[in-house]
């Protein structure tokens, strides 16, 4: 087909769909039969919704319309030629759909709904965007907000929070405003319903940049190798003839169910990138999808006879001051405490590396909770020790292996941070006051309460072939020239591929035998 015909055909498409719109538009208004049109909703018009709780009660809540569509409610299966009844896609009824965003709740809760859920006649109570909202866990640390929401906040509610709190900007100029509004347009719409990954199915939360014809299907993904598709045929297929029971990686950290594998970016990109696109549909601010080769990713499993199964990771950039660039705990298995094991695993890498790490900035909701009652953790056992002292962020960062400027954040709201005006202080450097009564109120309401899952640093097998200090003392950065791990040079891989050995090898390995190779 010459360029000129697909030109055409493509407008042919496009007229048809405007078409299909408009008819079902004035289907659903109405007044052919005596009545009066019925009122429609219109684009960026703010509306009183119906949603579906989790108990299946109906929620009233404030809408604003992002897109409408003619398409059908429940995501389409894509079957293939082999299962037959190939049409059945086009057979689904359709109907006009609204796609909302929920003014008090985050952008995982945006949804289709249809016409009837939108109560166009109901009242809506006016926009307040200047309204410096406080959640609970900020009020709970020395503030008093005017108005706490249940549950999440929105966009707008964060920033105001972090203009609140003094959180640094992290927009910097007018350039990157306009690309962060260009990137928020984009996304705001998800294109993925739901994703099947090994007994899991998950509904996506955001947008993610899967290719074009996996838009609006459920996907299925191989939980060993990552690889998708929205075919259940081929899907079936694949797992037959997939040999990987595991990461692509090194394991460098096991005990009892539980393995982390150092998989490296620059070697096994399609892994990598797969893994990306799996986290953006349940992470609202990652950007990095492709470019993944100056990147180490460390992929948490659960252990089986069946394989390790994938239950999160973390990232971090190799020759960044960052320990930690991306976390996730996949929605199944969060609430479990690997959030904070993996947190653990990441200062005890850069520990070993002989720096002092601190994660990516800016944190996810979700993040900024789990570090920050990580941090307090660290901190208040430091603070059991020198109770009724003043001591120094640096002190405190040496001792902990925090960051002075997350020192700082995590205890600015309780006003433990003195300034350096006494003659004794250092200039430049900041002072925290362990009071005793502040430190009963800290035990009181549980801060720095012990994480559920500790990481044993005895079972961490893992080393830097030369630390960073010695590294840039050398003047060793070329460009192709990565330092590496000694986890990546000499550790051999802790379960064998499954070709390498006869029968349920896998199950052997995990119960410590040793099962017989086949030469």
């Amino acid at each position: 087909m010459s360029g000129k015909s697909r030109k055409r055909a493509h407008e042919s498409t496009d007229s048809e769909v405007a078409a299909e719109l408009a008819a079902a538009i004035a289907a659903a208004a109405g007044g052919n039969d005596g009545q009066p049109p019925r009122k429609m909703p219109e684009i960026e018009k703010r509306y009183v919704c119906a949603k579906i709780g989790p108990n299946g009660t109906d929620l009233q809540l404030t809408a604003v319309i992002l897109h409408m569509e003619y398409r059908s409610q429940a995501p389409p299966l894509l079957i293939d030629d082999e299962d037959g009844n190939q049409n059945h896609v086009n057979d689904q009824k359709k109907e006009l759909m609204y796609y909302v965003h929920y003014e008090v709740l985050d952008r995982r809760n945006d949804e289709w709904i249809p016409l009837e859920r939108v109560l166009v006649n109901l009242p809506v109570e006016p926009e307040m965007a200047n309204a410096i909202i406080i959640p609970p866990e900020a009020a709970g640390e020395g503030g008093t907000g005017a108005h706490t929401p249940s549950g999440a906040l929105t966009r707008s509610q964060r920033r105001n929070l972090e203009e609140y709190n003094h959180i640094t900007k992290h927009i910097s100029d007018a350039t990157q405003a306009r690309l962060e509004k260009e990137h928020e347009e984009r996304t705001k719409i998800k294109n993925i319903p739901r994703i099947i990954i090994g007994r899991n199915s998950m509904d996506s939360w955001y947008y993610s940049p899967f290719p074009p014809y996996c838009w609006n299907h459920e996907l299925y993904m191989c939980e060993y190798c990552l690889l998708y598709t929205p075919h259940k045929s081929r899907f079936k297929s694949h797992l037959l003839t997939c040999k990987a029971r595991q990461p692509p990686g090194n394991e460098i950290y096991r005990k009892n169910n539980l393995s982390v594998y150092e998989v490296d970016g620059s070697g096994q990109k399609l892994f990598c990138q797969c893994l990306c696109l799996l986290s953006k549909l349940f992470m609202d601010h990652k950007t990095l999808y492709y470019d993944v080769d100056d990147f180490m990713f460390y992929v948490l499993c659960e252990i089986d006879s069946r394989g390790a199964h994938i239950v999160g990771y973390f990232s971090r950039e190799v020759e960044s001051a960052n320990n930690l660039a991306c976390i996730m705990v996949f929605p199944p298995f969060q609430k479990k405490g690997y959030g904070k094991l993996m947190i653990q695993l990441s200062y005890e890498i850069s520990k070993r590396e002989g720096y002092v790490g601190t994660p990516e900035k800016p944190l996810s909701d979700l993040g900024k909770v789990s570090y920050r009652s990580f941090w307090w953790w660290r901190l208040m056992r430091l603070f059991l020790i020198h109770v009724g002292h003043t001591v120094s962020g640096s002190y405190l960062s040496q001792e902990s292996g925090i960051a002075v400027e997350d020192i700082h954040s995590t205890l600015k709201t309780m006003r433990m941070i003195r300034p350096s005006k006494e003659p004794e202080f250092v200039p430049g450097e900041i002072y925290v006051r362990i009071h005793p009564k502040i430190l009963d109120h800290c035990i009181l309401n549980e801060y720095g309460k012990a994480p559920s899952l500790l990481l044993d640093a005895s079972k961490v097998r893992w080393q830097p072939a030369i630390n960073r200090r010695e590294y840039e003392r050398r003047q060793q950065k070329q460009t192709g020239n990565r330092r590496a791990s000694k986890s990546q040079t000499a550790t051999p891989l802790a379960t064998p591929p499954i070709d390498m050995y006869r029968g349920e090898n896998f199950s052997d390995y995990h119960n410590g035998k040793t099962p017989k190779r086949v030469d």
